[in-house]
């Protein structure tokens, strides 16, 4: 994979992490505030292990 290729990926990775992040910001309280931070802390995971893998590109290529 290419120079190129590593940066576009990462730059996806960073951008799905990213709109997960706005979704905790944006979508507030919905349900109980026990609903709300399961869903947020799901959605914060999932923003996580896109950092992570954006962090891991091209670090073995």
């Amino acid at each position: 994979m290419s120079n190129i290729d590593h940066c576009l990926e990462r730059l996806a990775l960073l951008d799905r992490a990213d709109r997960l992040l706005n979704e905790v910001r944006v979508y507030g309280q919905h349900g109980t505030i026990r609903e709300t931070l399961a869903q947020h802390r799901l959605l914060l995971g999932e923003a996580k292990r896109h950092l992570d893998s954006a962090r891991s590109v091209g670090r073995f290529g």
